[in-house]
């Protein structure tokens, strides 16, 4: 059956895609003094700023604002990244496309599983960092890689796409930029619930991305577990929505070529 000898197919790609992380991790960790280190860095630096404009000027109040702005920024940045980085993870491939036979998937899912491995060990330290500044370890925490799991089905998914269509329309690469601004503030990065109009609740409301971070919090800060259903529910709309961008991509593998090389 076409679907099966597809799944069947997908496998030795997963596993280019691994080895091809595996090797651009190695390559990125030498290319500066810091190496690993700017990994952890980064979220850091932008933690700080975010920290002194919302919890200093904008005096944004929610209780225990430090430990609510480091777990909401450090799942959304793991989003946002891995996201700008899939746009040109195709569109930059031209010389590849043009002179072999290879699957575009290959390209989004190196970016998606180097960002992984990033973020894992970002996670790891977050969790030091709170256990340092007196937030107890629960049990609860074991629900962490599961919600993990469904933001990495939703960006592989949203990643995956962006890939597959910017070789199409490079200029879509600022409004998905812009976006996901847009997206950061209406995520509940920053802010809870009760600090926006009720008005603009539905923003938190519709957006799976809130809803994750604020699964995150729910674990990490008040110590209350997920709803099951609505995590197997984001789950469910999250695999149906990769499996059609890798549809996409199969679907116009054959085209890319010819559309970067105009």
């Amino acid at each position: 059956m076409p679907w099966r000898q597809g799944s069947l197919r997908i496998f030795p790609t997963i596993q280019v895609s691994v080895e091809r992380a595996r090797l651009g991790l190695k390559s990125e960790s030498t290319r500066t003094r810091l190496g690993f280190a700017w990994w952890v860095l980064e979220p850091i630096l932008l933690l700080g700023i975010y920290y002194s404009v919302f919890g200093h000027l904008l005096r944004i109040q929610v209780e225990n604002f430090a430990v609510f702005l480091i777990i909401g920024v450090t799942f959304w940045t793991w989003f946002n990244k891995s996201v700008m980085n899939c746009t040109d993870a195709i569109y930059e491939k031209k010389h590849i496309l043009e002179h072999c036979k290879v699957d575009p998937l290959i390209f989004p899912l190196t970016s998606i599983f180097k960002d992984l491995v990033k973020e894992s060990l970002v996670v790891v330290l977050l969790l030091l960092l709170l256990c340092a500044i007196g937030v107890m370890p629960s049990w609860l925490w074991l629900y962490v890689p599961l919600i993990a799991l469904v933001q990495l089905i939703i960006t592989a998914a949203l990643g995956v796409f962006v890939a597959g269509l910017i070789p199409f329309m490079p200029d879509l690469r600022i409004l998905i930029s812009t976006g996901l601004q847009f997206l950061m503030f209406a995520s509940g990065v920053f802010y809870s619930k009760a600090n926006i109009p009720a008005e603009l609740g539905f923003l938190l409301d519709i957006n799976p991305l809130a809803a994750l971070i604020s699964m995150y919090r729910d674990v990490l800060m008040y110590g209350r577990a997920p709803v099951l259903i609505d995590l197997l529910a984001l789950a469910g709309g999250a695999s149906g929505l990769l499996m059609l961008a890798v549809l996409f991509l199969a679907r116009n593998k054959n085209a890319y070529a010819m559309a970067l090389s105009k």
